[in-house]
């Protein structure tokens, strides 16, 4: 948008580079991934970028790295419990990228006054461009108000975060159009690797309040290939979660074949869950969960054993841009001590949470599937955007 000026917003909106979205159009995600999408979820990237300006404030940060810090002595200085360490971690790199902070040899380093960005005018420009996207505002808005009260131990982040049940139904949900693009694009990547297996049994791994599968529903629906779904086991650990889902599925949906189960993505081989070896899956799919593995390349074998020869595995993420580098989108999360407690490598897995599509690609190879793509084509898009991208890792267990 060249002339920000005639927008009527507070703000100026971001720029955009329109090849982009003509990649993006010919891989058929064009009515996902457009200028007014692009608009929205910068604005909550922003959002959530000021906030961390004022949670570093709120901590007393400035003040305590006037002198250069490492990680532990910050954490001594200012008392927080040690758990927090995570968090701050986080924290601390958002600001490095904002150019307030410096990391060197001797710790971080204090390096600008920092003042807070106008909170209010970004969020009413954030909902200007897209109203719907008011859930991940204010699930941002929460965390942020919590992370002083988790850093000095008042409270324990998954019992005040998880209390907030329509916080979470709210977030979770294709009504949030933030939410929402992960769960399409995966839904689509999904539906057209089951078209090409033939149908069959799905399983859905964490599949939370049930959005990811409405989605693929949907998604089928919409190509008359709904009756390509022999059976649908939908997982969550979370029973309120899962019978939530399967209420609202059943709803909707009360012609499908669906069953659920409890299923937790570290506890392999998944046996309550996996069928005999005759009825194995032809799609195995989740959305924002398989990053939260333990052990990542345990949990994709476990899923590949899980396929029949030629099924399909599809894995919804969003794919962090570069492998150290801090996303937005994580606010909320780095609080959670599910979210940071995985199996770390330099090379395969250097960060909790998302993955670059590189290391996702990899890991798929890895872990003994083929046929990988990413969708979409990462590599191509990010010479002309390298943002945060919502995408699907896919690979199929080889036929012999």
């Amino acid at each position: 948008m060249s002339d920000p000026g005639h927008t009527g917003l507070p703000i100026a909106l971001p720029s955009a580079d329109e090849r982009a979205f003509a990649l993006l159009a010919e891989e058929g995600l064009g009515d996902l991934f457009h200028l007014r999408q692009h608009h929205a979820c910068c604005l909550v990237d922003r959002y959530a970028a000021a906030l961390t300006v004022a949670i570093a404030i709120r901590l007393d940060l400035p003040r305590q790295l006037e002198m250069p810090r490492p990680l532990a002595r910050l954490i001594e200085a200012c008392h927080f419990v040690p758990t927090f360490a995570p968090a701050l971690h986080w924290l601390l790199e958002m600001l490095v990228q904002q150019g307030a902070v410096q990391r060197g040899a001797d710790g971080y380093l204090c390096c600008a006054t920092l003042r807070v960005p106008d909170l209010d005018a970004i969020r009413t420009a954030g909902l200007a461009v897209d109203p719907s996207y008011e859930p991940a505002y204010a699930l941002l808005d929460e965390a942020a108000a919590l992370y002083p009260r988790v850093a000095w131990g008042e409270v324990t982040a998954e019992r005040a975060l998880f209390l907030r049940v329509r916080l979470w139904q709210a977030y979770f949900s294709n009504a949030n159009g933030y939410y929402a693009l992960g769960n399409y694009v995966a839904a689509r990547a999904a539906a057209q690797r089951l078209v090409e297996a033939g149908g069959g049994p799905v399983l859905e791994v964490g599949a939370g309040l049930g959005s990811a599968s409405e989605a693929l529903f949907e998604t089928l629906a919409s190509t008359q290939a709904l009756g390509l779904v022999e059976r649908y086991l939908l997982t969550e650990p979370v029973p309120f979660f899962r019978r939530r889902a399967e209420a609202a599925i059943r709803e909707r949906w009360p012609q499908l074949p669906v069953h659920a189960a409890p299923l937790d993505i570290d506890n392999a081989p998944w046996a309550s869950s996996t069928p005999t070896r005759r009825e194995a899956y032809a799609l195995v799919w989740g959305v924002n969960v398989f990053h939260l593995a333990r052990d990542l390349d345990a949990a994709l074998v476990t899923a590949r054993q899980a396929l029949r020869p030629g099924g399909w595995l599809v894995v919804g993420e969003g794919f962090r841009p570069r492998p150290l580098e801090a996303v937005a989108a994580e606010l909320p999360f780095r609080l959670l001590p599910g979210y940071a407690d995985v199996v770390l490598d330099t090379q395969r897995r250097p960060t909790p949470g998302f993955l670059t599509a590189a290391a996702w690609q990899a890991a798929l190879e890895r872990t003994g599937f083929e046929g990988v793509r990413l969708l979409p084509a990462v590599e191509r898009l990010q010479r002309h955007y390298d943002g945060f991208l919502a995408g699907a890792a896919c690979g199929r267990r080889p036929a012999a």
